[in-house]
């Protein structure tokens, strides 16, 4: 019951706010290659890259420059306790699309009053009620209720010899960033725009974190930037310093949307920029 009634209090305290210590993260070793494979990195972090935990519960897949897709079995992934690797097979030239999706925690809200409120198992008692909270034991026929399924996706993109443009301009149905700036052709002071989609339409005010490569002792988040989506769902930002970067993202569909199924999408994107 305690922990079914802090997690309530974490999501009240703000659905932004990570319920877990550690975050996934997928990376190459190497975003513009010439070689025939490329090694690719993944893990849950504290630091940016940083990886402290092998990967685990997602499922992987792949689209090559010419649009074909490969999912891949656990046994592709080299594990060790910190860390989880596996060897991409890009032979033939242009953009590699890698990405990996997990299904995670699922959560029910009520509406009481104005305001949607977690509901919790807890049994109801008036002398430690919480009103930030709705006890199970209180719903009743007419209650309106809604479920939020979080899905957690981690991305990431490889060019050999040359980028190209068909894995990124495919969308996904859902929650997906549409990629104007090309993610392995960004160079310093460049204007980059990203586009934040909900069901292929552009969703404003969502808040995006842009963390850098750890190189000190610090745990902290290494946020450099922090830019919000506009009305049309455009992300505009520049970034100053070449080096490799991860674009965090979590948004949640709003409780006005019609449907008693939302989803709460968190997202990481790892990429670089050069010179």
């Amino acid at each position: 019951m305690k922990n079914l009634f802090a997690s309530a209090l974490a999501l009240v305290m703000g659905l932004s706010a990570s319920t877990h210590a550690h975050h996934p993260f997928l990376a190459p070793l190497s975003y513009q290659t010439f070689n025939n494979h490329t090694a690719l990195l993944a893990g849950f972090y504290d630091n940016p890259f940083v990886s402290e935990v092998a990967i685990k519960n997602f499922r992987f897949h792949y689209h090559n420059p010419q649009g074909k897709k490969t999912y891949l079995e656990d046994s592709a992934f080299a594990q060790t306790q910190t860390l989880s690797s596996f060897s991409l097979e890009n032979k033939i030239d242009g953009t590699y699309r890698i990405r990996g999706e997990k299904q995670a925690s699922s959560s029910r809200f009520v509406l009481d009053g104005k305001t949607w409120k977690p509901i919790i198992a807890a049994q109801f008692d008036p002398a430690k009620a919480n009103d930030k909270v709705f006890y199970a034991q209180h719903l009743n026929k007419n209650s309106q209720v809604k479920t939020l399924q979080t899905l957690e996706i981690i991305e990431t993109f490889v060019s050999r010899r040359a980028t190209s443009n068909h894995v990124i301009d495919h969308i996904h149905d859902g929650f997906d960033l549409q990629f104007v700036t090309h993610p392995n052709a960004i160079k310093t002071a460049q204007a980059i725009q990203f586009n934040i989609l909900d069901h292929k339409k552009g969703v404003a005010e969502v808040e995006a974190h842009i963390l850098a490569q750890t190189t000190d002792f610090s745990r902290e988040h290494k946020v450099v930037k922090t830019v919000k989506s506009n009305a049309k769902g455009e992300l505009h930002f520049k970034l100053e310093q070449a080096g490799q970067y991860l674009l965090s993202i979590d948004y949640q569909q709003p409780f006005s949307q019609q449907g008693d199924q939302l989803k709460r999408y968190k997202y990481t994107l790892a990429f670089n920029v050069t010179q």
